[in-house]
C-alpha cells in the first residue's frame, strides 16, 4: 500500500494515488491499468495480459470490484453455465471515486484530530 508520504512527494504517480486511496497492491494497480472501460475481458485474458496466475488475478479483480474501480459482469453460456468478464470504469467515474475517498479521509481526519487532545493526556 502506498503511504501518505509517497503521495506528498513531488515525483508521486497516479499509481501511488490508487495504492493509497484504495489500499491497492502493485499487482492490483497493474491489473487496473491493463483494463479498458469499453472492453470486457475474461479472467484468463486478464491473467495472460499481466502475466500472473489465475488465482492472483482473481484476488486482484475481486478487490478492484469491491472498490468500484472495476465492473464484473455475469455472462451465460447457451448450453448451460456462466463466466464473468471485467472492465475498468471510466476516468470520470474514477475521479468521482477518488473525490469520495478524499472526503471520507478528510472527515475521518477531522474526527481523529478532535480526539487527539484527550488521547495525548493519557
Amino acid at each position: 500500500m502506498g503511504s501518505f508520504n509517497q503521495i506528498l512527494r513531488n515525483n508521486a504517480t497516479c499509481k501511488d494515488l490508487f495504492e493509497y486511496f484504495f489500499d491497492l497492491s502493485p499487482n492490483d494497480v497493474n491489473i487496473l491499468y491493463s483494463l479498458c472501460p469499453d472492453k470486457m475481458e475474461t479472467l484468463d485474458e486478464i491473467a495472460g495480459t499481466v502475466k500472473k496466475d489465475r488465482t492472483t488475478a482473481y484476488r486482484c479483480l475481486q478487490k478492484l470490484v469491491g472498490t468500484g474501480l472495476v465492473i464484473k459482469k455475469k455472462n451465460t453460456i447457451d448450453k448451460g453455465g456462466y463466466y464473468f468478464t471485467y472492465s475498468r470504469v471510466s476516468v470520470d467515474q474514477i475521479n468521482l471515486l477518488i473525490h469520495e475517498r478524499e472526503g471520507e479521509f478528510n472527515s475521518a481526519s477531522k474526527l481523529l484530530l478532535k480526539n487527539i487532545k484527550n488521547e495525548l493526556k493519557k
